[in-house]
């Protein structure tokens, strides 16, 4: 891939739910299709890790499995590393908790086997630092039934570690694992990689940190950092400030300040002067904020972070 270029291009996609056939089809007119995603378009460089966030039925697995080629869409173009999915073996990077593996075949064996159809070199120790890194050695030798949830999640992120694809998909595995166990991974197992997370945890998305596909509808409705998109529709902020020795009329002027939803004082026992808490309208104000509280003996300004649930809320 030369420099420059996407390694993920998405552009004008649509997906379409429609109603299986059935022999019962000529009793009543079918039903017209629904769109599952609707005109999304993106792309993301090699090695870039971001979130997909979106509520129930958003279409986040089915724009994941978009990727690897075993869902069509019914208009737009899908390229990863410059070409369509389903020319790659793409689909050993999906994990997801509804995958199951076969019963009473131990971890170890259904690993080695995976290593072996995949021409992994030395399968034997890179199972090692992968169960290693996994802390799957315990339950190596245990059949797949007799797993946890948790446990076959591991061994279903083993896979696809073994495997060495450029793209991983994780479909709401930081929901099931925590998002301490992705973070991980991102910078351990699957480092250089490009790894799309997918969750319908704004607190997940929040912890993990990451650019945000934001999913809502059916559409993308914003791409990008939450502080960016936090900025672009205009969330409220929050500042806290300790102040030394805070004055009434600091405080009355604060809460004419044309930006501020509320000024209120917190207790606090962290420092020696009082502590005001102001809400304003958008990061917009925080400039001229700033300009009058700096008139007081300040000892600590904090901005609070805007979080998914903040964006959520203006959507």
């Amino acid at each position: 891939m030369t420099a420059g270029t996407d390694f993920i291009s998405v552009k004008n996609i649509f997906v379409e739910s429609r109603e299986p056939s059935s022999w019962l089809a000529f009793l009543r007119p079918p039903r017209a299709p629904r769109a599952i995603l609707n005109n999304i378009s993106f792309s993301l460089p090699l090695g870039s890790h971001a979130t997909v966030y979106g509520g129930e039925g958003a279409g986040k697995s089915i724009l994941l499995r978009l990727l690897t080629g075993t869902v069509m869409p019914v208009q737009g173009t899908v390229l990863v590393n410059g070409k369509p999915p389903f020319q790659q073996r793409l689909s050993a990077g999906y994990v997801s908790s509804e995958e199951t593996e076969p019963a009473k075949e131990t971890g170890h064996t259904i690993l080695t086997a995976y290593a072996r159809t995949h021409g992994s070199q030395n399968a034997a120790a890179h199972i090692a630092a992968i169960a290693d890194a996994l802390h799957l050695e315990s339950c190596l030798h245990i059949p797949a039934d007799e797993l946890s949830t948790a446990q076959r999640l591991r061994l279903n992120v083993a896979r696809a570690a073994l495997a060495d694809v450029p793209l991983v998909l994780l479909d709401d595995v930081a929901d099931h694992l925590g998002p301490g166990t992705v973070s991980e991974l991102l910078v351990g197992l699957f480092s250089g990689r490009t790894v799309l997370t997918a969750t319908r945890s704004p607190a997940t998305a929040n912890a993990l940190g990451l650019p945000v596909l934001l999913l809502h509808q059916g559409a993308l409705a914003r791409h990008g950092t939450i502080e960016e998109i936090a900025r672009e529709v205009a969330t409220p902020r929050a500042v806290d400030i300790w102040v030394e020795g805070l004055r009434y009329d600091l405080l009355r002027n604060v809460r004419k300040h044309p930006g501020v939803l509320e000024a209120r004082l917190l207790p606090t026992s962290s420092f020696a002067g009082q502590r005001l808490r102001i809400r304003l309208q958008s990061a917009h104000y925080l400039p001229s904020l700033y300009d009058l509280v700096s008139r007081a003996p300040l000892l600590r300004v904090e901005e609070i972070p805007p979080t998914l649930h903040d964006i959520l809320e203006r959507l």
